[in-house]
């Protein structure tokens, strides 16, 4: 979906359109850009940028508070019309999905026709605009439909990769972040074709058993399914975080914030069924420098105490004693854990609802409603 935060807003307001329009939080606050416009994009402002140096770049743009509730929906309606059209969907973000089109790949123009109708059923549906990329593998389709954008189609069989694809810097593709891109360049590899050519021995050498995937990537070679939505994993991760209204070394407010985060990711475990056995915790200082640490537990957990501990040991360790922007905690290595009886819940909205009070009443009884107000409960 392009731009799609922005596009939902702008369906909502036509009076939007052709603004510098800007999603996320109060720049008065701390704030962050979460999605903006391709003319916002003009000014240099990303998504992640604080939302009062966004402002003062385009001091004319519109800023809208998030409505996640609202994006949610739509995805799951777009989810929908891509079901009913291609069997094999996998939701890759809330605005992103692959689709394997397996059966219509030998005949180009049979997808391509397949591709019109998935943008002109979204566009007729919900007035939205769908970018669509295609190719033999999901890492050609993705560059694909990053060349498509904005609200466009653009189909790249295997026969067409070595003309459109390899020209393009090597960041351009998937699994190469900025970092990775600097070792290239270090390695005299610039563009993905130099990639496609680069010996694997020496990719192997520099980036590990990544080396020769990455060769293969560029390739148009990688054998990455699409897996449908329904047959999914459970996910490998959860995490929650907290940005503080104002940089804070107070530890009543940082330890409020590590219950509250501690609580409702242990109840999003239990809800799932999960449990996992490596802690990660989150700690972002002022100048946004930001801390990442994981610890390997004995046995899988998801029980708040023991989330509250680590976290607790996590921060006091890791913290430096310095003022915190965001702290975050998180729990990977996850499986499926047996359900407890008194953890079934015949009604799913009544759980969220009673989550939501547990974790306010567990901060609350441990802290007052002093520590709710500093974190933001109140």
């Amino acid at each position: 979906m392009d731009s799609f935060f922005v596009s939902i807003e702008r369906a909502l307001d036509p009076r939007l359109e052709g603004k510098p329009v800007l999603v996320g939080g109060s720049p008065a606050g701390r704030g962050v850009v979460v999605a903006c416009s391709y003319e916002a994009r003009r000014f240099g402002i990303r998504s992640g940028m604080p939302a009062g140096r966004a402002l003062s770049l385009a001091p004319d743009a519109v800023v809208l508070p998030s409505r996640p509730g609202v994006y949610t929906q739509i995805s799951a309606g777009i989810l929908r019309v891509l079901c009913r059209l291609c069997d094999r969907v996998e939701p890759a973000s809330v605005d992103e999905s692959y689709l394997d089109l397996t059966d219509e790949r030998a005949d180009w123009a049979r997808a391509e026709s397949l591709a019109r109708a998935i943008r002109r059923e979204i566009r007729s549906a919900y007035g939205l605009a769908a970018s669509v990329g295609g190719g033999p593998t999901k890492t050609i389709a993705k560059i694909a439909s990053r060349l498509a954008k904005p609200d466009c189609l653009c189909m790249i069989p295997a026969e067409r990769i070595a003309e459109v694809v390899h020209p393009l810097p090597a960041a351009a593709m998937g699994g190469v972040g900025e970092k990775t891109a600097a070792h290239l360049r270090m390695l005299g590899i610039a563009t993905i074709g130099d990639l496609a050519a680069a010996d694997e021995t020496l990719l192997r050498r520099r980036f590990g058993k990544n080396g020769p995937l990455l060769s293969r990537l560029a390739r148009g070679r990688e054998d990455f399914p699409v897996v449908p939505y329904r047959d999914a994993p459970d996910p490998r991760s959860m995490s929650n975080e907290r940005t503080f209204r104002n940089d804070t070394d107070d530890l009543e407010t940082i330890d409020a914030a590590l219950l509250f985060l501690s609580e409702k990711l242990a109840r999003r475990l239990r809800r799932e069924r999960l449990a996992g056995n490596v802690f990660h915790i989150k700690l972002r200082f002022p100048d946004f420098r930001t801390i990442e640490r994981s610890r390997t537990l004995p046995e899988r957990t998801n029980d708040e105490k023991t989330l509250l501990h680590l976290a607790r040991d996590g921060a006091r360790r890791f913290g430096e004693g310095k003022p915190l922007r965001l702290v975050g905690v998180g729990l990977a290595g996850l499986a499926q854990v047996p359900c407890r009886e008194e953890e079934l819940d015949l009604d799913p909205g009544r759980g969220r609802y009673r989550e939501a009070l547990g974790v306010f009443d567990a901060v609350r009884d441990r802290f007052g409603e002093r520590a709710l107000r500093k974190a933001r409960l109140l």
